[in-house]
């Protein structure tokens, strides 16, 4: 079990009409999905849009969670977790771990037209595991989670039916895997553990990147993409859960970072920019995103996040629960919803 600070996830307004089906990905590079898709090519010929500016005005839909538990007996009936929301074109296929009361993990999935009505998989659950991430690369689905003492691997032709995993990398934390151009992918992930800081013993995570030309065989970049927050601040504990698009203007990152939050500690989300991937700098000070009300499902902590790019928005999912983070296995974690302005 890892430690009960460190999420091991690392997760608006309506949209008022109905979205338009954009192409589906097709040799490997299509419609802009945070760790699912790569280049985003959307208003060439116009104005340049500020990315940044969008990515900094997320609002939260009215009505969440939009996923929750499942029904008392099913194999979500506790909690769920982290996930990933691949944009299919027509539809948003959705991945996610869950788990009964103080039982294993596992992994299932949802389909939407619309991000906001689901209907959960009659398979469900798919295998065991956790902290699923999922891309299309040409006609393939590829699915990362660490599971069974490293980062395995499984592919599927439809995203529904999955083939058997193979080891491909050390096992890590909050895999994110996009596919940045032909023969290169980019692998973001969360590693750390404990470590000393003025005299006392504390648990300190940060995001990393390794680099492939195949998406199997990896090369570890050794230094973290992004240094944690100034002491005090709201990130300045530790990094997870990154979240990676990239789009004309360069690469976007969200993640979760720790600190304290009135007396206690929480996960909320951050954003940077980079020009190549690699070199990353914060958009702002503040989080991106910020925790609810005390009392309300998401007023305790953030746990995951995912996000993509549709028709000149963003379209965002967050995994939170109403208490700070523990055992997830007994936590109550559900998925919400929200757009940038």
């Amino acid at each position: 079990m890892r430690h009960p600070r460190r999420p091991q996830c690392g997760f608006a307004v309506f949209v008022w009409a109905a979205l338009l089906a954009v192409n589906a990905i097709t040799g490997g590079i299509g419609t802009a999905s945070t760790c699912n898709a790569e280049e985003r090519t959307e208003g060439k010929g116009a104005a340049a849009v500020d990315y940044t500016k969008l990515a900094r005005s997320l609002v939260r839909y009215p009505h969440n969670p939009v996923i929750k538990v499942g029904e008392k007996g099913m194999w979500d009936d506790q909690t769920l977790g982290c996930f990933a929301v691949v944009d299919n074109g027509a539809d948003f296929y959705f991945y996610s771990e869950g788990a009964r009361f103080g039982q294993a993990k596992n992994i299932g999935m949802a389909v939407s037209q619309d991000g906001i009505a689901w209907t959960k998989h009659e398979q469900n659950p798919l295998f065991p595991g956790n902290m699923p991430h999922a891309i299309k690369v040409g006609n393939t689905f590829r699915m990362y989670y660490p599971h069974a003492g490293g980062l395995q691997m499984r592919t599927s032709p439809d995203g529904f039916h999955w083939g058997e995993p193979r080891k491909v990398f050390e096992s890590h934390l909050d895999p994110c895997v996009i596919r940045v151009a032909e023969g290169k992918f980019h692998l973001y992930y969360c590693d750390g553990g404990r470590k000393t800081i003025d005299g006392k013993q504390v648990w300190e995570f940060k995001n990393y990147l390794a680099t492939s030309p195949d998406g199997i065989t990896w090369k570890k970049e050794p230094e973290p993409v992004l240094p944690l927050g100034s002491k005090g601040s709201w990130d300045s504990q530790s990094h997870a859960g990154p979240c990676v698009l990239k789009l004309e203007d360069g690469f976007h990152l969200w993640y979760l970072g720790s600190g304290p939050y009135h007396g206690k500690t929480a996960w909320r989300i951050g954003h940077a920019t980079s020009s190549d991937g690699l070199k990353w700098t914060k958009s702002g000070e503040d989080p991106v995103l910020d925790i609810g009300q005390p009392g309300d499902w998401d007023g305790g902590t953030f746990l995951h996040f995912d996000i993509v790019l549709r028709d000149g928005k963003f379209l965002f999912w967050f995994a939170a629960a109403p208490t700070e983070h523990g055992d997830e296995t007994k936590m109550s974690i559900q998925i919400g919803h929200g757009t940038s302005k």
